[in-house]
Formats: structure tokens, sequence, C-alpha cells
């Protein structure tokens, strides 16, 4: 999947978009590694109660000129997309989703359309 400008998840009714302020120190800061193709990746626990590797997962990735993201929700082997709007029991996960969201929001790292 190619690194896009506008991201709109599966049952989210938001749509976000890469912003134009966006800086490498502010995606160190918040939690992104950077990894040696030059990306910088995310990826954040939407089951608290899990450990990252069994627990559904937020994935956000951006490319290396900082133009262009991916985010994604996976299934806790992070090979498959999941929906979490159409999951049993995920008011707490998409209360984690919107929250860690929003913290990239204010961080300028991505912005609401």
């Amino acid at each position: 999947m190619a690194f896009e400008k506008e991201i709109k998840i599966p049952g989210d009714d938001r749509t976000y978009v890469i912003s134009p302020r966006i800086r490498r120190y502010a995606l160190t800061d918040t939690g992104f590694v950077n990894q040696k193709n030059g990306t910088f990746v995310m990826e954040r626990s939407l089951e608290p109660m899990k450990p990252i590797t069994g627990a559904v997962k937020l994935k956000v990735v951006v490319n290396g000129t900082l133009d262009g993201m991916k985010i994604k929700t996976l299934n806790p082997a992070g090979t498959v997309t999941v929906n979490l709007f159409k999951m049993k029991d995920n008011a707490e996960m998409v209360e984690l989703y919107h929250f860690y969201l929003e913290e990239l929001i204010q961080r300028e790292i991505i912005d609401e359309k």
C-alpha cells in the first residue's frame, strides 16, 4: 500500500490528512521510531490489558519525506486490518483510538479534514 496524503479508516466518520506543519522531532517525541528505510512507525495497543503482541493495535507510518502516511488498525499479529467500529465490546478501543489520533493532531503530525 502506497503512502497517502488523506486517510479514512473504515467505520470512522473522520478523515485525516498529514499536517503541513509536521516536524521530525514531533514524530520522535510522540513515540515514532525511525526505521532503516527512512520511515517513521508508531504502534499503540488498543487493548491496554494485553501486551502489544496480543492486542489489536493502531499503526501509523509516515514516510521519510514527511508528505505521506498510512494509518491502520491491525489484528494482534499485525497482518490483517480490522474494523474497530464493528467489533464486539469496542467502546474502550474506539476511545483509545481517538485519544491517540487526537494526540497526533495536537502535535501537528496529522490534521482532521
